[in-house]
């Protein structure tokens, strides 16, 4: 009896901390930046229908905290679903397939790795939570090959079958706020001059995904009305000049975002312009 007492005892207390183990973490919050902690936070953008959770892909504690922060909106009888920058759109039915445990873990990870480059093992337990808890998975990303033709030849490469399901015009705005770090990205893979029509291209790509995501997560909202979509994607997709900015034309819908901190963003650089929560390191 006592054995089996001490066993519950553990069980409940590893449960408990597994349900929030941020819970005593700082927040900023940028409205008016006060300290809150990670539960407060949490508990702010659960009245949201999108919270963007942002992350530096290869960093295992941002996903750590993106699966605190998906238990703990669970734990609150809240109805929620998961959107992935890692996924593709044309992917959406192996995603639906391993949510409802038709799919081996090692054969969805085969499909994970032809959608995403970044180790399996840091995401690993927010899948696992997803499958075990039936939470719906949605892919944000648009198709490989188009994305890539894009950064090739520009949007105005596309045939209008490509052309099908994407948002019906992309540019590259060359003063937008994050334009300055696509360059720096820009230049550390290419190695070229960011004035020309290479650097156009690469960033009609990364705004066709922005829109993109957009577009598939307005569509989720206005089946799912009542239901809260975590979205789990880089910081340059994630802050407000990326995808959120494409979604303010839709009444009725609200969200946040939240940054783990990283170099070029912290406290001295960003502002409710650009985040609602920063979590320092």
């Amino acid at each position: 009896m006592y054995t089996a007492i001490r066993f519950i005892l553990i069980l409940i207390c590893c449960t408990s901390l597994s349900t929030n183990s941020f819970a005593d973490m700082a927040v900023i919050r940028m409205s008016d930046g006060k300290a809150v902690s990670f539960s407060q936070m949490v508990t702010d953008t659960a009245s949201s229908d999108v919270i963007f959770f942002a992350e530096t892909h290869d960093r295992k504690n941002d996903h750590e905290l993106q699966l605190d922060a998906i238990r703990s909106l669970q734990a609150k009888k809240l109805p929620v679903a998961i959107g992935l920058e890692m996924f593709q759109t044309d992917n959406q039915k192996q995603l639906d397939d391993w949510v409802a445990g038709k799919i081996p873990e090692y054969h969805f990870k085969e499909t994970y790795a032809a959608n995403w480059s970044y180790d399996w093992s840091l995401y690993r337990d927010i899948f696992i939570f997803a499958r075990d808890n039936h939470i719906p998975m949605i892919a944000l990303n648009v198709p490989k090959a188009i994305v890539m033709k894009v950064a090739k030849q520009g949007f105005a490469s596309l045939t209008p079958e490509e052309r099908n399901e994407l948002p019906a015009e992309v540019s590259c705005e060359l003063n937008a706020p994050q334009t300055e770090f696509m360059k720096k990205t820009f230049l550390e893979v290419f190695k070229h001059d960011t004035g020309g029509r290479r650097f156009s291209n690469f960033c009609e790509a990364q705004g066709l995904r922005n829109s993109g995501m957009a577009r598939i997560i307005a569509s989720d909202h206005s089946l799912h009305p009542g239901r809260k979509l975590v979205v789990l994607a880089g910081t340059w997709h994630a802050v407000k000049h990326g995808i959120p900015e494409r979604l303010t034309n839709i009444d009725g819908l609200k969200y946040k975002v939240i940054l783990p901190e990283i170099p070029e963003l912290g406290r001295r650089n960003v502002s409710p312009t650009t985040i609602d929560y920063l979590i320092e390191r």
